[in-house]
């Protein structure tokens, strides 16, 4: 992403000998402010110099408003975007026995209580990308320097800060089990529980620190020479 604001400076072009007449009219605004006596005679000259036509353009033209000037030399603004794309954990059960049972309520007959000892675990990991943005076009020699400066040594380590943050999501845990249920359909609802609480955790973890390093908006100072 990147967002580039530059500061451009605008000037009038001057009045050649073939310019029109009707393009050195004075503006709307100003007849406008003319006392009503004035204004009059004035559109009158108007008429026999510029023509019925274009007096008419001049009076119907909307009014625009003047550009705006800013202190300050030109600067520019830019963003990476480094995205995690966690892959949500893979499980595995180690049983280590897993007998018939009792202490269990209302088992159905195809799901008999049973008990269950083993050890589950869940092993995460984010894949991270990190997106630079682009020189801009238009510089001079020396802000493209400035700006590649920037990108190697303050947005770089950025994004890498993110990118080592989202991959706190990374490792494997390991859980002991000891379950007494209805059947290995209750034992796999007990293991899923397991694994999808533990993941959401991770995941909300990871991003909260990544988030926690922005908004990150450095302008990059482009009043420089060659």
């Amino acid at each position: 992403m990147t967002a580039v604001g530059r500061q451009r400076a605008t000037r009038a072009a001057a009045a050649g000998p073939d310019m029109q007449p009707w393009r050195m009219l004075p503006s709307p605004a100003l007849l406008i402010h003319t006392p009503a006596r004035t204004r009059a005679g004035l559109l009158t000259d108007l008429q026999r110099a510029a023509g019925n036509a274009a007096v008419c353009r001049l009076l119907t033209e909307p009014h625009r408003q003047s550009p705006s000037v800013h202190g300050g030399g030109p600067s520019v603004s830019l963003h990476g975007d480094t995205t995690a794309d966690y892959n949500g954990g893979i499980s595995k059960w180690v049983p280590k026995s897993i007998k018939r049972a009792t202490g269990c309520t209302e088992c159905p007959d195809d799901d008999p209580c049973v008990h269950a000892v083993g050890t589950f675990s869940v092993a995460y990991h984010a894949n991270v990308t990190i997106t630079m943005p682009d020189v801009p076009d238009g510089l001079t020699e020396c802000q493209q320097r400035r700006v590649r400066t920037f990108l190697r040594d303050v947005l770089t380590p950025h994004e890498r800060e993110h990118a080592r943050r989202f991959h706190t999501y990374d490792g494997t845990t390991t859980h002991r089990v000891d379950f007494t249920g209805c059947g290995m359909s209750a034992l796999q609802e007990h293991l899923q529980s397991i694994h999808d609480t533990e993941e959401a955790a991770r995941h909300s973890a990871a991003d909260s620190l990544s988030a926690a390093i922005d908004p990150f908006n450095r302008p990059i100072d482009l009043d420089c020479q060659d």
